[in-house]
């Protein structure tokens, strides 16, 4: 091998190592902030305590094993944020929305959960609830008074950065 390909082979080399480098720090700057995702919860809410789950396949929970064993109180639908990143995300409202509707609704008084604005540290959750009488108002009277096609409900978790982060799942009501 001459020199001039030994030098060529180095720096073929030499740029592949720098653009991997270049790769690697616009990773890590990317992940270096807070990365919220959200989920669409349904359940009820009974004192201080709430037993839901997540929304699957559109449906509602069935919840008359959970009246069955005493647990009763208020229906709910939530959202759960969860802080992926690597950096605090503050939470400023959230806000039920009728998908296919032009109506949202911004619990203000009536939101169930940690008081908002609120920090969310990396690596953990929180939930906020609204009353699903609420939220099935809000898609009925859309669909039925504003003539709006509405498939269901969904809820979003605006931050303060005014990035809006909404739950994936679809409650069809």
């Amino acid at each position: 091998m001459d020199t001039s390909s030994t030098a060529l082979l180095i720096s073929a080399l030499s740029l592949a190592l720098a653009g991997m480098s270049l790769g690697w720090q616009i990773l890590q700057w990317l992940l270096s902030a807070g990365r919220a995702k959200a989920t669409l919860l349904h359940g009820t809410m009974q004192g201080t305590a709430s037993y839901s789950g997540p929304v699957k396949d559109g449906k509602l929970h069935d919840l008359s094993s959970l009246r069955s064993q005493g647990f009763g109180g208020e229906e709910v639908v939530g959202i759960r944020v969860v802080n992926h990143g690597r950096a605090p995300v503050t939470i400023g409202r959230v806000v039920v929305h009728a998908r296919g509707g032009r109506v949202t609704l911004n619990p203000v008084g009536n939101l169930i959960g940690t008081p908002l604005p609120h920090v969310l540290q990396p690596g953990t959750n929180e939930n906020w609830y609204v009353a699903a009488s609420d939220a099935i108002r809000l898609a009925t009277s859309s669909r039925e008074i504003l003539n709006d096609s509405v498939s269901g409900i969904y809820m979003t978790a605006e931050l303060g950065t005014g990035k809006v982060v909404k739950t994936r799942e679809l409650l069809r009501l």
